[in-house]
């Protein structure tokens, strides 16, 4: 078998790899209901390498330059990834993981194979385990949107106290009003185990407040 014949077999087993490794990240995001998931996870893998070794192997191809805009693209894949759900934002790891794929699929068309094993592993490992350790060691408070209709004569000042002084066990993070000023806007986060309905009692007894709409 010549050295051609040779090299285009193991440019078909870097394309494989490549899949396999992307495929092992997407089936963690798949089975955790992501929205980028296994198919997305291996093409993201397999179009790295391929992009890296057209790269690597056309002749006066910069590698450099096509690893860079790999990365550019991935961040508009990332972007989609991320969705905001009232005052939370979901997809963060879902787009780091992304990025990971890209870089691993890098890896394998450059023929650093321990590097992209390696690094497939440990990003396993977090996305698998680590996320273990955090719900049990590092309970994250939820973060809530708390929109306020004002009654027209509200004293708007001294609302916004009552509302601070009535959420004794939340952090309040941003207070905002709407353009009429009949409207006030709270991001804050309560302590776990907080019920929202008895934060929307409280501030539904507020005088000067009409109604009360809590979103997670």
């Amino acid at each position: 078998m010549g050295a051609a014949a040779t090299d285009q077999w193991v440019v078909l087993l870097q394309i494989v790899v490549a899949a396999v490794l992307g495929a092992s990240i997407g089936l963690e995001r798949e089975l955790s209901a992501q929205p980028a998931g296994l198919r997305t996870h291996m093409l993201v893998s397999l179009g790295a390498a391929l992009f890296t070794l057209a790269g690597t192997n056309l002749p006066g191809s910069d590698p450099t330059r096509i690893a860079a805009q790999v990365v550019t693209g991935i961040g508009f894949l990332g972007g989609g990834a991320i969705l905001r759900e009232g005052a939370n934002i979901r997809g963060l790891t879902t787009a780091a993981s992304l990025w990971v794929t890209a870089a691993i699929g890098l890896a394998v068309g450059l023929r650093w194979w321990y590097a992209a094993a390696a690094t497939t592993i440990l990003a396993l490992t977090v996305l698998a385990l680590v996320k273990y350790v955090e719900r049990e060691a590092l309970p994250r408070r939820r973060m809530l949107e708390i929109v306020l209709t004002l009654e027209p004569d509200a004293h708007l000042d001294r609302v916004e106290q009552e509302v601070k002084s009535s959420l004794p066990r939340s952090r309040v993070l941003k207070v905002s009003y709407s353009a009429t000023g009949q409207a006030l806007v709270l991001t804050a986060q309560p302590q776990n185990g907080t019920s929202l309905s008895v934060i929307g009692e409280r501030l539904r007894a507020l005088q000067g407040v009409h109604g009360v709409e809590i979103t997670r």
